[in-house]
């Protein structure tokens, strides 16, 4: 009886974190404090662990296809790293609901602009530049919702 009890408090109370993420708690629904990793501990019912933000490099295959200049069908994998920035956690958690799909659109956005103005052997020549047209377009962007992109590859 006694083990319940203290298996039932702790699952009610107390939490943990892993090394290289971030717990957000919420007091009434509303965004009280950031959790740091180790044990943690919250007054229920006022407090929850509401989600965990990972500060670990992320990466995300986006498979585009597209029209080159000269009528020929690409498909092209674009490879992004990004990973939350540690100042800009509550943006990363509560800005987007899902950044992959965010990312994902932009880089639709860049490669379908840019590889329709290039023939095909042309666009095999340009992958550097269309790597830094991705990472110019995501970092712009996603460093405002408290994402850093580290690299774009094509």
């Amino acid at each position: 009886m006694h083990l319940s009890l203290i298996i039932r408090f702790y699952m009610q109370f107390c939490f943990t974190i892993n090394t290289a993420e971030v717990g957000l708690v919420e007091r009434g629904g509303k965004y009280a404090r950031l959790a740091q990793p180790g044990l943690g501990f919250v007054c229920c019912p006022f407090e929850q662990l509401v989600g965990r933000l990972s500060f670990r490099v992320q990466q995300l295959n986006v498979t585009v296809e597209t029209k080159t200049l000269d009528n020929v069908f690409v498909t092209a994998i674009v490879s992004v790293q990004f990973q939350v920035l540690r100042e800009k956690v509550y943006e990363a958690f509560y800005a987007l609901s899902n950044p992959t799909q965010q990312i994902t659109a932009h880089v639709y956005d860049v490669m379908r602009s840019e590889l329709p103005k290039l023939d095909l052997d042309a666009a095999f020549e340009a992958k550097e530049e269309l790597a830094l047209a991705v990472k110019a377009a995501l970092s712009d962007t996603m460093t405002g919702y408290g994402y850093q992109i580290l690299q774009g590859d094509t």
